[in-house]
């Protein structure tokens, strides 16, 4: 199926705003985003119905689901997905999960690509969430839970020695961080991930098949290191 021919129903909860998106027709048709500050449950699945009707259509009839996945709050995380598989599995249809950091790289203007692109989310506690990917989206590095200070290693050991341009919540104390070492410059993408892009982005890789066969699982990262673990999000499907 090619990205014109798809519509695709794309939702992200994983931080403070709470966005959904419908794509059609080779576009975004409709969009909704909020700050939803522990409100994501009860704004998600009528935001998800109202995005719906705008395009003309229903959940029902939606070909895809598109989920970010993580890392990000572990509440906001597990309503996502959770909400996401109770839609695939009631209505059987395929579901696609693509990282918090993932989505913030691929919002990224086209004109500012020139660079690697360094997504860092503000994890608390002078942590970060953080991802190196190259010019095309593709990871230089696993996505890793470290504190700021760490930050330089985590683009040394990526074998980087280019300029980066950095994303994300993460994005003030990272461009401080690597100031003393690394040539970083900021990023006019969204600083959270937003839905528009989490679904043009899963067209994309629909249309490629780079997301055919793929276990859509949480992305939680360990307090210091850059191994993930998972662990299934309970939860039953909205009414379609």
């Amino acid at each position: 199926m090619t990205s014109d021919g798809l519509t695709l129903l794309g939702f992200d909860t994983a931080t403070t705003a709470c966005s959904t998106a419908l794509w059609a027709g080779g576009e975004v048709i409709a969009h909704r985003r909020i700050e939803a500050v522990g409100r994501h449950a009860e704004t998600l699945v009528p935001m998800l119905r109202e995005v719906a009707a705008e395009g003309n259509t229903t959940l029902a009839a939606v070909d895809r689901f598109a989920v970010t996945v993580g890392p990000g709050s572990f509440t906001g995380i597990r309503i996502g997905l959770a909400t996401a598989r109770g839609l695939a599995l009631a209505l059987n249809r395929p579901l696609i999960g693509l990282s918090t950091l993932e989505v913030l790289a691929a919002g990224i203007p086209e004109a500012e690509r020139g660079r690697p692109i360094l997504a860092a989310l503000d994890a608390g506690r002078g942590r970060l969430y953080a991802q190196l990917f190259d010019r095309s989206l593709s990871a230089l590095s696993e996505p890793q839970a470290l504190h700021v200070e760490a930050l330089p290693g985590l683009v040394a050991a990526a074998g980087n020695s280019e300029p980066v341009v950095v994303v994300g919540t993460g994005q003030a104390a990272a461009l401080a961080a690597l100031a003393p070492t690394i040539d970083a410059l900021p990023a006019t993408g969204s600083p959270t991930p937003d839905a528009r892009v989490l679904v043009r982005r899963a067209a994309t890789l629909t249309e490629s098949g780079g997301v055919e066969g793929n276990a859509v699982r949480p992305l939680y990262l360990r307090e210091a290191g850059a191994r993930p673990r998972t662990q299934l999000a309970a939860g039953g499907p909205p009414h379609a």
